[in-house]
């Protein structure tokens, strides 16, 4: 015989944990979202660099040829039987070439370091 009352189960309250906080290492190797966003950050840092650099390097290499070219008395004068242009287009830009290159080398390195410190707290 029903009574018509229904049994109600009464469960005590599930326990709320907070979630807890992954490491970017842990980000990194499960490949979630956030491992991408860091992975992301380090690829547009180093490509802003390169492009830094690349722009440097050419606007060196373009503008000084361009100079030459608008100063045209430059191709008449010689200095130990090699014309002037020459020069000015060979030792300005070996020292520049390399302090571009030195300075990209050591900031990707520095961003190669903070993405390492980051990755390994």
């Amino acid at each position: 015989m029903s009574t018509g009352r229904r049994r109600i189960r009464v469960r005590p309250a599930r326990e709320v944990r907070p979630p807890r906080l992954r490491s970017p290492r842990e980000e990194l190797a499960e490949s979630t979202a956030h491992g991408h966003v860091y992975l992301r950050r380090l690829r547009r840092a180093q490509l802003s660099l390169s492009l830094f650099a690349l722009v440097a390097f050419g606007t060196l290499f373009g503008v000084l040829p361009l100079a030459i070219y608008l100063l045209p008395g430059l191709h008449r004068v010689h200095l130990l039987g090699i014309p002037i242009a020459l020069w000015v287009m060979i030792f300005p830009l070996m020292p520049l070439f390399l302090a571009i290159g030195w300075l990209y080398a050591r900031r990707a390195d520095a961003l190669d370091d903070a993405f390492r410190d980051l990755v390994e707290r």
